[in-house]
């Protein structure tokens, strides 16, 4: 069995949840195989959210730094963990830039395009990011506005829906301007689908050249 441990806290080696992870590997067998990533030590660049590893390069991030290896090592591993300290109510920086590389092994609706390995896309994406504020925040002490197609906006149809939505938007900007929140109507308003679901796939699936 090989396993690949990725270390993401800022503290390297020294790390408190390593000791952790190292007592519960071992409790595996002699003849695993372990390997560790220290991710704070590694070159990854933010992901530019270009989405070419949903399109001209599928699977394949564009962007070349240390994540090439470390994809190749995520690959060949049967077993995976993530090994990290908690901050501020989410994985530390260097944890999450890793993390948000790794969109290359999601497609939009067709799952995860690594072969014997099962995940799809998560939608709806929001429900890890709300928890996170209402921690932050207190619970619901914040106007979120969430546009989940938000890919809409770099297709070439749908210029009807995209303009009033966005005009909803202004208005809702309005409101919020002068009352400092935004009342339920408006809410319920802004939160509507620009598109159905299908109309939305359909869309995002031909912008993608994905069948």
């Amino acid at each position: 069995m090989k396993v690949l441990v990725l270390n993401g806290s800022p503290k390297g080696e020294k790390s408190n949840t390593l000791n952790i992870t190292k007592a519960f590997l071992d409790g595996f067998s002699p003849d695993t195989e372990i390997e560790y990533i220290t991710v704070k030590k590694e070159t990854i660049k933010p992901c530019m959210g270009c989405f070419s590893c949903w399109s001209r390069t599928p699977g394949e991030c564009v962007i070349k730094d240390d994540m090439q290896k470390i994809y190749e090592k995520i690959n060949s591993a049967d077993v995976i963990i993530e090994s990290f300290p908690l901050y501020f109510f989410g994985m530390p920086s260097q944890m999450k830039a890793l993390t948000d590389r790794c969109l290359p092994y999601m497609l939009p609706y067709s799952g995860n395009v690594a072969e014997d390995k099962e995940a799809s896309f998560p939608e709806p994406m929001y429900p890890a990011l709300v928890k996170q504020l209402d921690l932050i925040c207190g619970n619901g002490n914040y106007t979120m506005i969430k546009c989940p197609e938000g890919e809409l906006f770099i297709a070439q149809k749908a210029e009807r829906q995209r303009k009033a939505y966005l005009d909803s938007i202004t208005e809702a900007g309005r409101e919020f301007c002068e009352n400092r929140r935004l009342c339920d109507e408006t809410m319920k308003k802004i939160s509507k689908p620009i598109l159905s679901p299908k109309g939305f796939e359909a869309i995002t699936k031909a912008h993608w050249k994905m069948s």
